[in-house]
């Protein structure tokens, strides 16, 4: 293995600080995707369907001329280009989406939409700057707009929205909180509004006022995750273990055959190293619906870090026979499959594998599984490539650490190899291969590993206590 390979992993890992886990995908920042703003359905349109079809001949000239005929019969549609970028969009064609939107800026210089779906594909790529000048431009001009009141009505909370994702992306809770709510005036049902203001509430200490903004949104939507539960996850998040514990518990209390809740409390038992609830969780998730896509990849999980190799495979199988698609199915099937001794499970797993990496590229999830799968197959060289490119992501889980340390050892970098060992450890986080790796530093080591040697994280003020608010159970009391 080079040594540029473990060199890089080991800055990644280093710089990260809490190493990469799904721990806070409920509360992780929300992800906003390009919507359609024609207030009226553009495919019943015949001049909008001959579009399509040349857009598919790429007959590109003659699609966009078509959807210039269809704007200019209804008022209700956004710009040509506009629609065209859309398509573009859809087809996967980056730069002549692009390009589309550069075009609708000249061609409709007082439509806001070109501003907003730029401002969305920054937001996706990190450029949150970028992303803020591009929705103001959009929310000076959908306040000022002439056109369709039915398209200012579908963009103003988008636009609202984006600005209040770049809040949220800075850590500007009080600003966030007022464009949410100022989106929530435009669409005073919306749930998913009223709980991302309750996490603003939260961040700004106001655990009793997030709490009841997150009943608001559960008596709005009875689909949404129970209060309890979610609240549970903030204080993970914040991080205060022992209150998510106690509002985790007060949420399988009020709630105890909850298929959400169930899984949501067996991801936070697993996460947090509690394997047996994780298992007792993720089983009565089972009971509550057999049929449950989440609940038989969360006990396959479960079962993969309790080293149940042959329960996990059983699972993750069920899982791909029911998604043969769903990325998380199977690239743990793939996992599962690779440590057994036997060569025709070994080779499906790179089948899966090999398939993940043609269909999620992007994942590096996708290439660290790749990677191990390779170098359990005896393929060291493709292993250290496949892993190369999962290091390249930004974002190192413990478990990638691992596979490469592993990789490592077999070049003879023994040194670098403890050193990713340790971040991995360090991270005190669970992880599958958690206890393969502290066997393995401490070979390295020739001393066992010491987890008071790890960096201290940085102090944190206290956690919100949700005291007090209307029907809030109190919370508990320090110790």
């Amino acid at each position: 293995m080079s040594y540029g390979l473990l060199k890089r992993a080991w800055i990644v890992a280093a710089t990260c600080g809490a190493l990469w886990i799904a721990a806070d995908r409920a509360v992780a920042q929300p992800v906003v995707e390009p919507v359609d703003t024609s207030a009226t359905r553009a495919d019943n349109i015949v001049e909008v369907q001959d579009a399509i079809a040349r857009f598919r001949e790429r007959d590109f000239d003659g699609a966009l001329k078509k959807l210039e005929e269809a704007a200019k019969k209804n008022d209700d549609l956004p710009p040509a280009q506009i629609m065209m970028a859309q398509l573009f969009a859809q087809a996967n064609m980056g730069p002549a989406m692009r390009q589309a939107l550069e075009r609708a800026v000249i061609a409709a210089p007082q439509d806001p939409e070109a501003y907003a779906i730029m401002g969305e594909f920054a937001l996706r790529e990190g450029r949150v700057t970028d992303a803020d000048l591009l929705y103001a431009q959009a929310k000076k001009l959908v306040d000022s707009f002439a056109g369709s009141k039915k398209r200012k009505e579908i963009l103003q909370p988008r636009i609202v929205g984006g600005l209040a994702t770049v809040a949220e992306a800075r850590g500007d809770w009080a600003l966030a909180q007022k464009l949410l709510e100022d989106w929530l005036k435009l669409e005073p049902k919306n749930a998913a509004v009223m709980e991302r203001i309750a996490r603003a509430m939260f961040q700004q200490k106001n655990a009793a006022g997030s709490f009841e903004m997150l009943q608001k949104a559960k008596a709005e939507d009875k689909n949404m995750l129970t209060p309890e539960a979610r609240l549970a996850q903030f204080y993970e998040a914040y991080p205060d273990h022992a209150q998510a514990k106690i509002w985790m518990d007060k949420a399988l209390q009020k709630a105890p055959n909850d298929l959400r809740t169930l899984l949501v409390a067996g991801e936070w038992a697993l996460q947090t190293g509690q394997m047996d609830k994780a298992k007792q969780y993720s089983t009565e998730a089972l009971k509550a619906d057999s049929k449950s896509l989440e609940a038989k990849i969360l006990r396959g999980v479960v079962a993969l870090f309790q080293n149940e190799i042959k329960d996990a495979e059983m699972w993750f199988e069920n899982a791909v026979m029911q998604s043969p698609g769903n990325f998380a199915a199977t690239n743990n099937l793939a996992l599962a499959l690779c440590e057994q001794n036997d060569e025709s499970k070994k080779r499906r797993a790179l089948e899966y594998a090999e398939r993940n990496v043609r269909s999620f590229e992007r994942i590096a999830e996708a290439w660290s599984t790749y990677g191990w799968v390779l170098y359990k197959n005896g393929r060291l060289d493709l292993a250290e490539q496949a892993l190369q490119r999962a290091a390249s992501a930004g974002q190192v889980s413990p478990d990638t650490l691992y596979f490469i340390a592993r990789v490592g050892v077999d070049r003879g970098q023994r040194e670098q190899a403890k050193q990713l060992l340790k971040a991995a450890l360090d991270a005190k986080r669970p992880f599958s291969k958690q206890q393969e790796a502290l066997i393995l530093y401490e070979q390295l080591a020739g001393k066992a590993y010491d987890p008071a040697e790890a960096p201290k994280p940085e102090p944190t003020t206290p956690a919100p206590k949700a005291e007090g608010g209307a029907g809030a159970p109190p919370a508990a009391k320090p110790k």
